[in-house]
């Protein structure tokens, strides 16, 4: 079994790692959680499921994923791969993006898939940039030079979309596909009463499943827990509630599903970095942009 860290790093929104790995794993690489993602793979190869598809990310592929639909994509198999994982804050290169035209949201939603680009030449040099960059001696403008290498390959991406990758299939992986699809179910459900969920044996009757089966295969396909998978569409419901400054923090928590208003302001804060309180009034204010 072996496992190699290449180099790994953070740079003001912007995590950039590579890691060479031929065994499984269930440490992720990166620093954020549910962040927009760029992959590319330099050897073996991963699976990419999404929406009860599959797609094979191989040596020379790239992989734009979508922040939104992170907790649907699941990315598993292989013996082993050695691949660069790029890890955005919208807040990071949103602005910039604006400026050159560019809708962040619009652009990882559109592209969000798999792309064979080992033999541009313009995307190879923009990766060997990134990597000289991550681990050379870094400076106050390193994060700066590293956001605008990223940018250019946001920006000439329209250089590469015929290069997409349609669908795989392949006997090996059919089971996997089931089994996503099995969990899709149950994820459109949470997104659609995540306010209304009892507990995760109640989901799991619903769903004709054992508590036990549908925690270990929810996990293994999002990569959250159903708990964590819960608490992503009750916060970003709350910041909507937070807005209106009649509504108390215990209202704001009953109507979320929490039976605690300390549980839900643990969980926003964790997931947020603030507390409920403090999120009201920088938004209110507009001290912050808060995302």
């Amino acid at each position: 079994m072996m496992f190699e860290e290449i180099y790994k790093g953070e740079f003001d929104g912007v995590a950039v790692g590579r890691v060479s790995r031929n065994q499984k794993f269930t440490t992720a690489l990166g620093f954020y959680h549910n962040e927009y993602q760029i992959q590319y793979i330099y050897g073996g190869e991963r699976y990419f499921f999404y929406e009860g598809c599959c797609y094979r990310m191989m040596p020379g592929t790239i992989t734009i994923i979508d922040k939104e639909k992170i907790a649907k994509t699941n990315i598993i198999g292989g013996s082993g791969h050695d691949r660069l994982l790029i890890e955005l804050k919208e807040r990071a290169i949103a602005p910039v993006c604006s400026q050159l035209g560019i809708d962040v949201k619009k652009f990882f939603s559109d592209h969000h898939g798999v792309y064979q680009v080992g033999d541009d030449e313009f995307v190879q040099n923009t990766l060997q940039t990134i990597e000289d960059l991550v681990t050379s001696k870094r400076d106050k403008l390193t994060a700066g030079k590293i956001k605008l290498e990223i940018l250019q390959l946001i920006f000439e991406q329209n250089r590469w979309e015929k290069r997409k990758l349609g669908k795989f299939v392949e006997e090996g992986v059919i089971p996997h596909i089931e089994k996503q699809k099995r969990v899709h179910q149950v994820a459109d459900y949470i997104a659609e009463n995540y306010d209304k969920i009892g507990s995760v044996s109640m989901l799991a009757d619903q769903f004709y499943m054992s508590k036990a089966y549908l925690c270990r295969i929810f996990k293994e396909v999002t990569n959250f827990t159903i708990s964590e998978y819960i608490n992503l569409y009750r916060i970003v419901a709350s910041k909507q509630y937070l807005m209106d400054e009649n509504m108390s923090m215990g209202e704001i928590a009953n109507r979320l599903g929490y039976d605690s208003l300390t549980y839900f302001e643990r969980v926003f804060k964790k997931q947020m970095t603030v507390s409920p309180l403090q999120y009201r009034k920088s938004v209110l204010k507009g001290a912050v942009n808060i995302v």
